[in-house]
Order: structure tokens, then C-alpha cells, then sequence
């Protein structure tokens, strides 16, 4: 039953598109578009699996745990070669509460992009039915 509902393939686009615009936004340009990307990936997985919004929430999940995952453990390891170690603590807080943030928009972003599947398939096919 989990392998029907968990969709690997767009979760790892999700991911690589996650990381790659926080590499690119955060650490290059120094402007963090963190937040957006979570639910931009979230949106595009939630589009992709092309299922019900339950199944776009989880796969937008996922993504947000193993995404948030990742890119905390860059900013923690960013943060450390800085020369904030004596500050780890309240850096694993933030992280922390980072995460939870990211998890929660991701599902967000899910949820719209299965609903946002779901209505262009529904117009598709009010369109082709007044066609012919």
C-alpha cells in the first residue's frame, strides 16, 4: 500500500529542485527564496503524482522531511565553518524549527498541486466532451 501511495520518482525532482535553488539563492546570491522553494517543489510533486490531495499532502511530506533534512544539515555545516560553533545550540533549534516549517509548506504545496491537477483535468475533459 505504500509504494502505491509514495511516488519516488517525482519526490527526487522535488529534492534536486529544492537543494539546487537553495545552492543557488541562498548560499551563491546570499537572498534565501528557502520558503518558496519548499512550495514550489511541493507544487510541482503534487502536480506530478497526479493523484488525490491525501496522496499530494504525504508525497509533499516526504519531500519536505528528506529536502528539509538536507538543507539543514548544509546550514548547520555552513554555519559551523563560519565560526558560529560556539552558537550550535540555538543553530539546532532554528534548524529544528526550520524543519517543521518546511515540512508544513510542502504538504501545502502538495495538496495545491494535486488540486491544481485535478481541476485541469476536469476542464480538459468539459472540453472535450462540448467538442465533439
Amino acid at each position: 500500500m505504500i509504494k502505491e501511495i509514495v511516488k519516488w520518482r517525482p519526490i527526487i525532482i522535488g529534492i534536486v529542485l529544492v537543494v539546487t535553488l537553495y545552492v543557488i539563492s541562498d548560499l551563491i546570491s546570499g537572498v534565501s527564496i528557502l520558503l518558496p522553494s519548499f512550495l514550489l517543489a511541493g507544487l510541482a510533486v503534487g502536480f506530478m503524482i497526479n493523484e488525490s490531495e491525501k496522496n499530494g499532502a504525504i508525497n509533499g511530506v516526504i519531500l519536505g522531511v528528506i529536502g528539509g533534512l538536507i538543507v539543514n544539515v548544509f546550514l548547520i555545516i555552513y554555519y559551523y565553518y563560519l565560526g558560529y560553533g560556539d552558537y550550535i545550540s540555538s543553530i539546532l533549534l532554528y534548524s529544528v524549527m526550520n524543519l517543521v516549517l518546511q515540512i508544513v509548506v510542502a504538504a501545502v504545496g502538495g495538496v495545491l498541486g494535486s488540486l491544481i491537477k485535478i481541476e485541469s483535468v476536469k476542464n480538459r475533459s468539459v472540453e472535450d466532451s462540448v467538442e465533439e
